[in-house]
């Protein structure tokens, strides 16, 4: 692949500056929008933009532990419950699960 010349960094850099004012006064209009239509007094509040990144917890669970001596289906349901829970990373699911092993389940 051949390197771009000077020529062509200058035509999209010129593409860049034109694409980064139009989005300038695009924001420009929404934040003006967005000041003249201030809610009409109901006193309700929306929020406006993307949910949060995190959830709120209301309880704090602990992870479930695993003897071996139980059918092992509930113990990965209650895993998989928890890490969806907590947003688990999947590379640290298998770790995680494995730590909370006892006895015979251990070996």
């Amino acid at each position: 692949m051949a390197e771009p010349t000077l020529a062509d960094v200058l035509a999209a850099l010129k593409t860049l500056s034109a694409d980064m004012a139009t989005m300038q006064a695009d924001m420009a209009v929404m934040k003006q929008e967005k000041s003249t239509s201030s809610p009409g007094g109901s006193g309700e509040h929306r929020a406006e933009g993307p949910l949060p990144d995190h959830l709120p917890k209301h309880k704090r669970w602990d992870f479930p532990r695993f003897d071996g001596t139980t059918d092992p289906l509930l113990f990965l349901n209650k895993c998989d419950a928890y890490f969806r829970q907590h947003r688990t990373m999947a590379e640290e699911r298998v770790w995680m699960a494995s730590y909370h092993l006892d006895e015979v389940a251990q070996l």
